[in-house]
């Protein structure tokens, strides 16, 4: 019985052969990842920047505050104003499936709304609201542990 011996030649051969299969296999991995942007209309939302560094300019006039209170769960919006109506949309940067929107409404200056039903990770929320015909917003990101 004669053993197979490999010369020089056929060492390289299964080197490259081996690593060929090991950089495909890196790229079907990648390729089949799920990869969420921010917004789904990311592009467009860029075209449109100016409008958003307006809203969240003119937002100063009722001081908005945005407070998140982990030992409490809970997530408050603090203006000057009595009463002020507008919607409150909840971002979750790695999953885009656990993005949400609910109405809002300021009572005797103050909105709070309960965390606990979140699930863990780092979150942003957006208060957006209309005031005279103006848009307005103020966000705060905040983690849940």
């Amino acid at each position: 019985m004669t053993i197979l011996k490999l010369n020089w030649g056929h060492k390289l051969v299964f080197f490259a052969a081996s690593f060929m299969l090991f950089v495909m296999f890196l790229v079907y991995k990648i390729s089949t990842q799920k990869i969420d942007l921010v917004d789904k209309n990311y592009y467009e939302r860029g075209v449109q920047y100016q409008e958003e560094i307006n809203k969240f300019k003119d937002a100063t006039i009722i001081q908005p505050s945005i407070f998140y209170y982990a030992g409490q769960q809970m997530i408050q919006l603090a203006v000057n104003t009595n009463e002020l109506r507008g919607e409150a949309f909840f971002y979750r940067a790695g999953n885009a499936a656990l993005d949400f929107k609910i109405p809002f409404q300021v009572n005797q200056g103050k909105f709070n709304y309960s965390t606990a039903q979140l699930p863990k990770g780092l979150w942003k929320v957006t208060f957006e609201w209309r005031i005279d015909n103006k848009l307005m917003a103020s966000e705060k990101q905040f983690s849940i542990e």
